[in-house]
């Protein structure tokens, strides 16, 4: 009887340990804590977790959340050197006027990876004759890049914006059919990360 009660009681303090339930802390992908549960994505979290909003902003509308192959990130991030993509998810939103906004998550096996991937990604870009494509700004306690692009729409020159940046081991990238750039970063702002 006392050895099951002692076997009983190791297994119940290995599944504590093994489970993380020891403490408060939020445990991040690379096994470091940080008691700000929006400062690093979870081990719990994964990439449809993430591109799927828990509070939409007000005016948004979610469509749905589809995977991303690894086929289709390197080809839309002309990532194809890009070691370590392991999935990737795409949240679908509109706005009220049927304008549809997007957020990537993808993951990737480390924080250097995810890095790799924005740097792959920024230098498929040609520069601008005027101005600069990339701003560094900053939202949710990290930094971001936001890129401008130009497409023709009904015979005219537009922009484009979009949000990206890394947390931990993932990379996050938010953008839409529209020529505004705040429903983007509010986008970007309401991941949370």
């Amino acid at each position: 009887m006392k050895k099951s009660i002692a076997l009983i009681t190791v297994f119940a303090v290995l599944m504590i340990a093994f489970s993380g339930c020891v403490d408060n802390k939020t445990p991040a992908v690379n096994g470091t804590y940080s008691n700000n549960p929006k400062t690093n994505v979870s081990s719990n979290e994964d990439a449809a977790g993430i591109s799927t909003l828990k509070t939409i902003p007000a005016g948004f509308e979610y469509i749905d959340t589809i995977p991303l192959s690894t086929d289709e990130i390197k080809s839309d991030y002309k990532a194809d050197n890009v070691s370590g993509i392991l999935n990737g998810s795409e949240g679908i939103y509109k706005d009220s006027n049927e304008t549809d906004y997007y957020i990537d998550v993808i993951g990737l096996e480390d924080k250097e990876a995810a890095n790799n991937l924005i740097t792959a990604y920024k230098s498929s870009f040609p520069p601008l004759s005027n101005g600069s494509r990339f701003t560094d700004e900053s939202f949710n306690g990290h930094s971001a890049v936001n890129i401008t692009e130009y497409i023709t729409s009904g015979g005219q020159t537009v922009p484009r914006y979009s949000y990206i940046w890394s947390n931990e081991n993932y990379t996050i990238r938010v953008f839409g059919n529209t020529a505004e750039g705040a429903p983007i970063r509010q986008l970007a702002e309401a991941t949370g990360y």
